[in-house]
Protein backbone atom coordinates (compact mmCIF):
# COMPACT_ATOMS: atom_id res chain seq x y z
CA UNK A 1 0.00 0.00 0.00
CA UNK A 2 1.23 3.49 -0.79
CA UNK A 3 2.14 6.01 1.86
CA UNK A 4 -0.54 8.63 2.53
CA UNK A 5 0.52 12.24 2.24
CA UNK A 6 -0.89 14.85 4.62
CA UNK A 7 -2.00 18.26 3.38
CA UNK A 8 -3.67 21.24 5.00
CA UNK A 9 -6.87 22.58 3.49
CA UNK A 10 -9.17 25.50 4.09
CA UNK A 11 -12.93 25.33 3.48
CA UNK A 12 -12.60 27.99 0.80
CA UNK A 13 -10.48 25.61 -1.27
CA UNK A 14 -13.19 22.98 -1.56
CA UNK A 15 -15.27 23.24 -4.72
CA UNK A 16 -18.10 21.03 -6.00
CA UNK A 17 -16.27 19.62 -9.01
CA UNK A 18 -17.50 16.47 -10.75
CA UNK A 19 -15.04 13.57 -10.93
CA UNK A 20 -15.84 11.25 -13.83
CA UNK A 21 -14.09 7.87 -14.01
CA UNK A 22 -13.12 6.90 -17.56
CA UNK A 23 -12.76 3.13 -17.43
CA UNK A 24 -11.23 2.58 -20.86
CA UNK A 25 -9.06 5.69 -20.69
CA UNK A 26 -7.48 4.93 -17.28
CA UNK A 27 -8.31 8.44 -16.16
CA UNK A 28 -10.63 10.74 -14.22
CA UNK A 29 -12.07 13.86 -15.85
CA UNK A 30 -12.50 16.83 -13.50
CA UNK A 31 -15.47 18.98 -14.56
CA UNK A 32 -16.01 22.52 -13.29
CA UNK A 33 -19.83 22.86 -13.14
CA UNK A 34 -19.59 26.64 -13.34
CA UNK A 35 -18.32 26.32 -16.91
CA UNK A 36 -19.13 22.66 -17.71
CA UNK A 37 -15.59 22.27 -18.99
CA UNK A 38 -13.12 19.49 -18.17
CA UNK A 39 -10.47 21.47 -16.34
CA UNK A 40 -8.02 18.61 -16.00
CA UNK A 41 -7.65 14.89 -16.57
CA UNK A 42 -6.01 12.75 -13.90
CA UNK A 43 -4.20 9.55 -14.84
CA UNK A 44 -5.63 6.64 -12.81
CA UNK A 45 -4.43 3.19 -13.79
CA UNK A 46 -6.44 0.00 -13.33
CA UNK A 47 -9.65 0.67 -15.28
CA UNK A 48 -11.36 3.04 -12.80
CA UNK A 49 -15.09 2.55 -12.25
CA UNK A 50 -16.49 3.51 -8.87
CA UNK A 51 -16.05 6.93 -7.32
CA UNK A 52 -16.78 8.62 -4.00
CA UNK A 53 -15.92 12.21 -3.09
CA UNK A 54 -15.40 13.17 0.54
CA UNK A 55 -18.03 15.56 1.88
CA UNK A 56 -15.43 18.31 2.28
CA UNK A 57 -14.29 17.86 -1.33
CA UNK A 58 -10.69 17.24 -0.32
CA UNK A 59 -10.28 13.64 -1.44
CA UNK A 60 -11.65 11.50 -4.23
CA UNK A 61 -11.62 7.72 -3.90
CA UNK A 62 -11.74 5.62 -7.07
CA UNK A 63 -12.11 1.85 -7.40
CA UNK A 64 -9.64 0.29 -9.84
CA UNK A 65 -10.52 -3.39 -10.44
CA UNK A 66 -7.54 -4.17 -12.70
CA UNK A 67 -5.15 -2.58 -10.19
CA UNK A 68 -6.94 -4.57 -7.47
CA UNK A 69 -7.82 -1.73 -5.18
CA UNK A 70 -8.46 1.96 -4.66
CA UNK A 71 -6.72 5.09 -5.92
CA UNK A 72 -6.77 8.06 -3.54
CA UNK A 73 -6.81 11.46 -5.27
CA UNK A 74 -5.87 14.77 -3.64
CA UNK A 75 -8.59 17.05 -5.02
CA UNK A 76 -6.43 20.17 -4.57
CA UNK A 77 -3.42 18.82 -6.43
CA UNK A 78 -5.50 16.71 -8.85
CA UNK A 79 -3.19 13.74 -8.53
CA UNK A 80 -3.15 10.24 -7.05
CA UNK A 81 -1.41 10.42 -3.67
CA UNK A 82 -1.85 6.83 -2.53
CA UNK A 83 -3.33 3.44 -3.36
CA UNK A 84 -5.03 0.77 -1.27
CA UNK A 85 -4.60 -2.87 -2.22
CA UNK A 86 -7.74 -5.02 -2.16
CA UNK A 87 -8.68 -7.36 -5.04
CA UNK A 88 -9.91 -7.33 -8.62
CA UNK A 89 -13.47 -7.37 -7.26
CA UNK A 90 -13.33 -3.78 -5.97
CA UNK A 91 -16.26 -1.94 -7.55
CA UNK A 92 -18.85 -0.01 -5.54
CA UNK A 93 -17.46 2.58 -3.15
CA UNK A 94 -18.80 5.05 -0.58
CA UNK A 95 -17.29 7.42 1.98
CA UNK A 96 -18.89 8.10 5.37
CA UNK A 97 -20.42 11.55 5.96
CA UNK A 98 -17.77 12.27 8.61
CA UNK A 99 -15.05 11.32 6.08
CA UNK A 100 -13.49 8.88 8.56
CA UNK A 101 -14.27 5.62 6.78
CA UNK A 102 -14.36 4.30 3.24
CA UNK A 103 -16.49 1.31 2.26
CA UNK A 104 -15.61 -0.81 -0.77
CA UNK A 105 -17.76 -3.63 -2.16
CA UNK A 106 -15.96 -6.71 -3.47
CA UNK A 107 -17.92 -8.20 -6.35
CA UNK A 108 -16.22 -11.61 -6.15
CA UNK A 109 -15.59 -12.09 -2.43
CA UNK A 110 -19.10 -11.00 -1.39
CA UNK A 111 -17.96 -8.60 1.28
CA UNK A 112 -17.41 -4.93 2.03
CA UNK A 113 -14.05 -3.65 3.26
CA UNK A 114 -14.02 -0.91 5.90
CA UNK A 115 -11.03 1.42 5.52
CA UNK A 116 -9.79 4.08 7.94
CA UNK A 117 -9.27 7.15 5.75
CA UNK A 118 -6.57 8.61 8.02
CA UNK A 119 -4.32 5.54 7.80
CA UNK A 120 -5.74 3.92 4.62
CA UNK A 121 -5.70 0.62 6.48
CA UNK A 122 -8.47 -1.99 6.39
CA UNK A 123 -10.09 -2.02 9.83
CA UNK A 124 -12.97 -4.39 9.16
CA UNK A 125 -14.69 -6.69 6.67
CA UNK A 126 -18.44 -7.18 6.41
CA UNK A 127 -19.89 -10.31 4.80
CA UNK A 128 -22.86 -9.57 2.51
CA UNK A 129 -24.75 -11.46 -0.18
CA UNK A 130 -23.67 -12.17 -3.77
CA UNK A 131 -21.95 -9.54 -5.95
CA UNK A 132 -22.27 -6.38 -3.84
CA UNK A 133 -22.47 -3.31 -6.07
CA UNK A 134 -23.80 0.10 -5.07
CA UNK A 135 -23.21 1.41 -1.54
CA UNK A 136 -24.46 4.38 0.45
CA UNK A 137 -24.08 5.51 4.07
CA UNK A 138 -26.88 7.23 5.94
CA UNK A 139 -26.31 10.90 6.77
CA UNK A 140 -26.27 10.10 10.50
CA UNK A 141 -23.46 7.58 9.89
CA UNK A 142 -25.60 4.83 11.41
CA UNK A 143 -26.24 2.44 8.53
CA UNK A 144 -24.60 1.23 5.34
CA UNK A 145 -26.85 0.01 2.53
CA UNK A 146 -25.51 -2.49 -0.01
CA UNK A 147 -27.11 -3.66 -3.27
CA UNK A 148 -26.37 -7.37 -3.77
CA UNK A 149 -26.74 -7.81 -7.50
CA UNK A 150 -26.75 -11.58 -7.90
CA UNK A 151 -28.85 -12.13 -4.77
CA UNK A 152 -31.58 -9.65 -5.76
CA UNK A 153 -31.40 -8.04 -2.34
CA UNK A 154 -30.26 -5.08 -0.27
CA UNK A 155 -28.31 -5.44 2.99
CA UNK A 156 -28.66 -2.93 5.81
CA UNK A 157 -25.47 -2.89 7.91
CA UNK A 158 -25.29 -1.51 11.46
CA UNK A 159 -22.07 0.51 11.42
CA UNK A 160 -21.71 0.38 15.20
CA UNK A 161 -21.37 -3.39 15.15
CA UNK A 162 -20.51 -4.01 11.47
CA UNK A 163 -23.25 -6.63 11.46
CA UNK A 164 -26.11 -7.13 9.02
CA UNK A 165 -29.35 -5.82 10.48
CA UNK A 166 -31.70 -6.61 7.58
CA UNK A 167 -31.70 -8.25 4.16
CA UNK A 168 -34.54 -7.13 1.89
CA UNK A 169 -35.50 -8.79 -1.42
CA UNK A 170 -35.88 -6.24 -4.22
CA UNK A 171 -36.06 -6.47 -8.03
CA UNK A 172 -33.76 -8.39 -10.34
CA UNK A 173 -30.06 -7.49 -10.24
CA UNK A 174 -30.00 -4.32 -8.09
CA UNK A 175 -27.03 -2.05 -8.76
CA UNK A 176 -27.22 1.64 -7.77
CA UNK A 177 -28.72 2.92 -4.50
CA UNK A 178 -29.73 6.38 -3.26
CA UNK A 179 -30.95 7.62 0.14
CA UNK A 180 -33.12 10.66 0.64
CA UNK A 181 -31.86 13.50 2.84
CA UNK A 182 -34.00 12.42 5.82
CA UNK A 183 -32.70 8.82 5.70
CA UNK A 184 -36.31 7.67 5.33
CA UNK A 185 -36.34 6.20 1.84
CA UNK A 186 -33.90 4.08 -0.09
CA UNK A 187 -34.17 3.90 -3.88
CA UNK A 188 -32.72 0.84 -5.64
CA UNK A 189 -32.20 0.53 -9.41
CA UNK A 190 -32.88 -3.04 -10.60
CA UNK A 191 -31.09 -3.70 -13.88
CA UNK A 192 -32.91 -6.79 -15.11
CA UNK A 193 -36.45 -6.11 -13.94
CA UNK A 194 -36.37 -2.57 -15.40
CA UNK A 195 -37.68 -0.96 -12.25
CA UNK A 196 -36.80 0.89 -9.06
CA UNK A 197 -37.61 -0.50 -5.62
CA UNK A 198 -38.51 2.03 -2.92
CA UNK A 199 -37.76 0.96 0.66
CA UNK A 200 -38.84 2.43 3.99
CA UNK A 201 -35.56 2.46 5.95
CA UNK A 202 -37.31 2.12 9.33
CA UNK A 203 -38.88 -1.20 8.43
CA UNK A 204 -36.71 -2.10 5.43
CA UNK A 205 -39.87 -3.09 3.61
CA UNK A 206 -40.50 -2.33 -0.06
CA UNK A 207 -43.23 0.32 -0.14
CA UNK A 208 -43.31 0.85 -3.89
CA UNK A 209 -41.97 -0.25 -7.26
CA UNK A 210 -41.62 2.09 -10.22
CA UNK A 211 -41.34 0.71 -13.74
CA UNK A 212 -38.79 2.67 -15.79
CA UNK A 213 -36.95 2.07 -19.08
CA UNK A 214 -34.43 -0.65 -19.96
CA UNK A 215 -31.60 -1.59 -17.60
CA UNK A 216 -31.76 1.06 -14.87
CA UNK A 217 -28.32 1.32 -13.30
CA UNK A 218 -28.15 4.25 -10.91
CA UNK A 219 -30.26 7.00 -9.36
CA UNK A 220 -30.00 10.54 -7.98
CA UNK A 221 -32.40 12.85 -6.18
CA UNK A 222 -33.01 16.53 -6.90
CA UNK A 223 -35.30 19.44 -5.95
CA UNK A 224 -35.47 18.66 -2.24
CA UNK A 225 -35.93 14.93 -2.88
CA UNK A 226 -39.11 15.51 -4.88
CA UNK A 227 -37.64 14.04 -8.07
CA UNK A 228 -35.66 10.87 -8.68
CA UNK A 229 -33.53 10.63 -11.84
CA UNK A 230 -32.78 7.10 -13.08
CA UNK A 231 -30.21 6.16 -15.74
CA UNK A 232 -31.54 3.54 -18.16
CA UNK A 233 -28.42 2.00 -19.65
CA UNK A 234 -30.09 0.07 -22.47
CA UNK A 235 -32.66 2.81 -23.07
CA UNK A 236 -30.11 5.61 -23.56
CA UNK A 237 -32.32 7.71 -21.34
CA UNK A 238 -33.02 9.05 -17.86
CA UNK A 239 -36.40 8.52 -16.22
CA UNK A 240 -37.73 11.32 -14.00
CA UNK A 241 -39.83 9.96 -11.14
CA UNK A 242 -42.13 11.98 -8.89
CA UNK A 243 -41.21 10.61 -5.46
CA UNK A 244 -44.55 11.55 -3.90
CA UNK A 245 -46.76 9.59 -6.27
CA UNK A 246 -44.02 7.21 -7.52
CA UNK A 247 -44.81 7.78 -11.17
CA UNK A 248 -42.55 8.52 -14.14
CA UNK A 249 -43.08 12.08 -15.31
CA UNK A 250 -40.64 12.18 -18.22
CA UNK A 251 -38.08 10.20 -20.23
CA UNK A 252 -35.07 12.30 -21.19
CA UNK A 253 -32.81 11.15 -24.01
CA UNK A 254 -29.12 11.33 -23.11
CA UNK A 255 -25.97 9.66 -24.49
CA UNK A 256 -25.22 6.02 -25.25
CA UNK A 257 -25.28 3.66 -22.23
CA UNK A 258 -25.77 6.12 -19.36
CA UNK A 259 -24.65 4.80 -16.00
CA UNK A 260 -23.29 7.07 -13.26
CA UNK A 261 -25.48 9.95 -12.12
CA UNK A 262 -25.05 12.62 -9.46
CA UNK A 263 -26.68 15.93 -8.53
CA UNK A 264 -24.82 19.24 -8.19
CA UNK A 265 -25.05 20.98 -4.81
CA UNK A 266 -27.51 23.46 -6.33
CA UNK A 267 -30.02 20.56 -6.25
CA UNK A 268 -31.16 21.39 -9.79
CA UNK A 269 -28.48 20.24 -12.23
CA UNK A 270 -28.10 16.49 -12.65
CA UNK A 271 -24.99 15.09 -14.33
CA UNK A 272 -25.06 11.77 -16.22
CA UNK A 273 -22.01 9.79 -17.36
CA UNK A 274 -22.57 8.14 -20.75
CA UNK A 275 -20.38 5.05 -20.85
CA UNK A 276 -20.32 4.38 -24.61
CA UNK A 277 -20.51 8.03 -25.67
CA UNK A 278 -17.53 9.29 -23.64
CA UNK A 279 -19.62 12.24 -22.50
CA UNK A 280 -21.53 13.69 -19.57
CA UNK A 281 -25.06 15.02 -20.08
CA UNK A 282 -26.26 17.89 -17.87
CA UNK A 283 -29.98 17.85 -17.08
CA UNK A 284 -31.97 20.79 -15.73
CA UNK A 285 -34.37 19.39 -13.12
CA UNK A 286 -36.78 22.29 -13.67
CA UNK A 287 -37.19 21.96 -17.42
CA UNK A 288 -36.40 18.22 -17.79
CA UNK A 289 -34.04 19.04 -20.65
CA UNK A 290 -30.39 18.37 -21.43
CA UNK A 291 -28.74 21.77 -21.25
CA UNK A 292 -25.16 20.71 -22.00
CA UNK A 293 -23.06 17.78 -23.18
CA UNK A 294 -19.47 17.57 -22.00
CA UNK A 295 -16.80 15.53 -23.75
CA UNK A 296 -14.89 13.47 -21.19
CA UNK A 297 -12.68 10.38 -21.61
CA UNK A 298 -13.02 6.87 -22.97
CA UNK A 299 -15.62 4.78 -21.19
CA UNK A 300 -17.10 7.27 -18.72
CA UNK A 301 -18.88 5.34 -15.97
CA UNK A 302 -18.62 7.40 -12.75
CA UNK A 303 -20.53 4.87 -10.67
CA UNK A 304 -21.13 6.49 -7.30
CA UNK A 305 -21.27 9.92 -5.66
CA UNK A 306 -19.00 11.94 -7.95
CA UNK A 307 -19.91 15.34 -6.50
CA UNK A 308 -19.10 16.29 -2.91
CA UNK A 309 -22.32 16.27 -0.92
Amino acid sequence: MGVAAVFLYSPAQAAPFAYITNQLGDSVSVINPKTNVVETTISVQGKPVGVAVSTDGQRVYVSTPEAKGIAVIDAQKNMVISTIKLSEGALGIAVSPDNQHLYVADWYQNNVSVIDTSTLQIVGTIAVEKSPSGLIVSADNRFLYVANRMSDSVSQIDLKTLQTRNITPVGQHPFGVTLDSKNERLYVANVQSDDVSVLDTKTMHVIGTVKVNKSPYATALAKNDSLLFVTNQSGDSVSVVDTKILKVLKEITVGDKPEGISTHSDDIHVYVANWFDNTVSVIDANSFTVTDTIKTGSGSRAFGQFFSR
